[in-house]
């Protein structure tokens, strides 16, 4: 066996799941998990019968009126991915539950939801047998005349449901629907590893949903048959009978490990290998599970991955509680496991469908999805409904145990490794290799003032989103802060309804002078204006060092500034002077490295010195030559921006080249004037050390002065839609964290199904 190669492993940068009990919640499906708790329902006689569930089959003995419900199935945020009502309501739940994974899972990563042209992002989904076409829709003719033959196929067929991710988030890379049953999502995750490791994708997305309509909330018991008794799944448990249907998805997002670690990607686990197989002739029947591909899948997973079968501490099983899977599978699972190794430490088996149910075509990635936890929690988490371990499932003289309660995970030759398994009806068996995720590296952090930005479709979901993200950054450590503000900006869609606010030592908008956060929508007539600067280097020098420490930009001219003044002798004026220059032209940088694009800049007296450097007519140190009554070093070249004088026109290029205006602005007193008459063109922002607007009554003309202040000023205008992407200085050292995600509307999109004599399913 060789050994793992970093160069070969895929971090597990993202994770969204929609199961029962814990719907868009990984913290509280892990609180379920490592306490056992599972998340089936049971239905009342008059519940069923109002869904459409038949009454002969209601009353029958052997029915179980039991299933894993995602209670939110039938509500879909359409504003979000611009459907129209009536064709939400058309569209497959399990396409439409999909679709809102993939963006949770991509903002889970840090990465844009809807991404940038030229990406290479990769969706490999599958879903579950369309039920929801079968029982509600098909039945209600006048919708389905509506839909036309094309309209309904599109929001129906299993073939759309990668696509349509690929087409509404804008992912540039392999988009496949992948189908294998019971083993698609982790199928799924297989042929997303593959493709980032044959570079046909830098990111891809992997997952599957499975939802079924109310009518199928139950079914037929039959002895030796899938499904339990009782309603509960008892894997490897002696009263096991069958598992529990269940309705679910899980996405999750995956990159090469080498470029998370670049990307500065918050690394949840490692991927180290990973295989799939068919068993072919080699088992009882085509739904029958076989012992031969099973462990033949597992041992190709272990042998591509380069690690040793006993430093596996975990192996997360298909565990479906039936009389017949759960001993064939232990018996697959000790063909590979079992070991000489004296000291080898147990390894535990876990069932994630006695939690969740069985989630058909999710169940694989859902699986995954409780490894990479238990990595990160370092817990081995228990097996729910274990009491009596299944006499026919041959434990003794295994390395195997089943924990009935959480316990501290250990590692085993220092580190802690996990397998999952998923094995399709038909025969299609899969298997991952994980590894605990490193450690990531040291940083020196300092808790400075940081720009929090969100944004949603709708007014609503803005409030939601600042009210979630206030509340996150309150039970953040003042180290991390930096990261979540980070992950907003560059991680989330610019979407019209915004909000920012600052944080600080004592809470959000804490000691800025604004308000607290408040949504308002993108101003369209704001962006037709555009942006001016009005440079006055006028007031106070006080309250510049936050910038200093907290923004490269700024503090690059600064030291470029200091070093101009290093060694030469002035006087105390001549030298404030010049710190007033620089310090002016440190924030208008600032400020355009923030995103802010202006139109136009102004400036009067030294501040007009500031704007020349500012537009390119002298360097910095051509202006602090002038400030020292050196001789001009070189020509003034013409603006690359309109530069004005606050009391008249934009200065031509002639003008710009007289040396003698620089020399007259150069000894100017720094004081501001009034702007012009037609500078209600613009939306004026005052750049200086003044501590007041000085100007106007444009709630626009805020100040710069200090570090807060100018992030207030940077937020009010991308809240108006005046800022763009921040240059790359600013995200040195940052890193992708979770951080909340999108607050989806619960707005109910479904056609009833009509009073039938549908039959519940009788098979997964």
């Amino acid at each position: 066996m060789v050994e793992p190669d970093d160069d070969a492993a895929v971090a597990v940068v993202g994770l969204a799941v929609r199961v029962p009990g814990a719907d868009r919640d990984l913290d509280r499906f892990w609180h379920h998990v490592v306490h056992g708790i599972d998340a089936v329902s049971f239905f009342t006689p008059e519940q069923l019968l109002g869904w459409g569930v038949p009454k002969d089959l209601v009353e029958h003995p052997d029915f179980v009126p039991a299933r894993a419900v995602l209670e939110s199935a039938d509500r879909f945020d359409h504003r979000l991915f611009s459907y129209s009502p009536s064709d939400s309501a058309l569209m497959d739940p399990q396409q439409r539950v999909l679709l809102e994974c993939a963006w949770a899972a991509l903002e889970h990563a840090g990465q844009p939801p809807v991404a940038a042209d030229g990406n290479r992002i990769g969706v490999y989904v599958g879903t579950g047998l369309n039920v929801y076409l079968l029982d509600n829709v098909w039945p209600n003719q006048r919708a389905v005349e509506a839909a036309g033959g094309l309209g309904l196929i599109i929001g129906s067929d299993k073939d759309f449901a990668a696509t349509r991710i690929a087409y509404k988030l804008n992912l540039q890379g392999p988009a496949v629907t992948v189908q294998a049953a019971c083993s698609t999502s982790l199928v799924a995750v297989h042929q997303a590893v593959q493709a980032l490791l044959t570079y046909d994708a830098d990111v891809a997305l992997a997952g599957a949903a499975t939802v079924a309509p109310p009518t199928r909330r139950g079914h037929r018991y039959e002895p030796g048959g899938i499904f339990s008794a009782d309603g509960r799944c008892r894997a490897f448990d002696a009263a096991a009978d069958g598992t529990v249907p269940g309705d679910g998805a899980g996405v999750v997002v995956l990159k090469r490990l080498a470029d998370a670690r670049r990307d500065g990607d918050t690394v949840h686990a490692v991927i180290r290998g990973s295989a799939i197989n068919n068993d072919g002739l080699r088992k009882a029947g085509f739904t029958a599970p076989g012992p031969t591909g099973q462990a033949a899948v597992i041992s190709a997973a272990l042998e591509v991955a380069g690690v040793d079968p006993d430093t596996v501490g975990l192996i997360e099983t298909h565990g479906t509680g039936t009389a017949l899977g759960d001993p064939i599978e232990v018996a697959a699972l000790r063909q590979v496991f079992d070991s000489d190794r004296p000291d080898r430490a147990p390894c535990a088996l876990g069932a994630v469908k006695s939690v969740v149910g069985h989630l058909d075509t999710a169940a694989g990635v859902i699986g995954l999805v409780k490894a990479v936890l238990a990595l990160k929690h370092r817990t081995v988490p228990p097996i729910a409904h274990l009491s009596t371990p299944n006499p026919r499932v041959e434990l003794a003289g295994s390395v195997f145990d089943l924990p009935v309660a959480a316990r501290p995970w250990t590692p085993i030759d220092g580190v802690l490794r996990a397998g999952v398994s998923a094995f399709g009806i038909g025969g299609t068996n899969a298997h991952v290799v994980l590894e605990a995720a490193p450690a990531p590296a040291s940083r020196r952090r300092r808790h400075v003032t940081e720009l929090v930005l969100v944004s949603a479709k709708t007014a609503t979901a803005a409030q939601d989103s600042v009210d979630r993200a206030v509340g996150f950054v309150a039970r953040t450590a003042p180290g991390d802060l930096a990261d979540v503000a980070y992950t907003l900006r560059t991680g989330r869609a610019e979407l019209p309804w915004r909000a920012a606010f600052l944080t600080g030592p004592h809470g959000p908008a804490a000691g800025t002078g604004v308000p607290g956060p408040a949504v308002r929508q993108v101003d369209a007539k704001a962006r037709a204006r555009g942006v001016g600067l009005y440079l006055t280097a006028a007031g106070e020098l006080t309250g510049n060092r936050p910038n200093y420490d907290a923004d490269p930009v700024y503090r690059a001219t600064a030291d470029e500034g200091a070093g101009l003044l290093r060694g030469q002798p002035l006087d105390e004026p001549s030298r404030e002077r010049v710190t007033r220059l620089v310090a002016c032209v440190g924030l208008a940088r600032s400020l355009r490295g923030r995103g802010i694009a202006p139109r136009e800049l102004a400036g009067t007296g030294l501040g007009l010195l500031a704007g020349a450097v500012v537009a390119g007519v002298l360097t910095l140190p051509e202006a602090v030559a002038l400030l020292r009554g050196d001789p001009d070093p070189a020509p003034p070249r013409p603006a690359e921006l309109p530069l004005r004088a606050a009391g008249g026109e934009p200065l031509t290029d002639a003008e710009c080249a007289d040396p003698t205006r620089w020399r007259a602005a150069a000894l100017a007193p720094a004081a501001p004037q009034p702007l012009p008459p037609d500078a209600d063109r613009l939306l004026w922002i005052e750049v200086g050390t003044s501590v007041t607007p000085r100007f106007g009554p444009d709630p626009s003309a805020l100040p710069t002065d200090r570090h807060a202040r100018l992030l207030a000023t940077v937020g009010a205008l991308w809240q108006l839609g005046l800022a763009g992407p921040w240059d790359p200085a600013y995200d040195t050292g940052r890193r992708r964290v979770p951080a909340p995600t999108y607050p989806f509307a619960a707005t109910r999109h479904y056609l009833d199904a009509p009073a039938t004599h549908l039959d519940t399913e009788r098979h997964h």
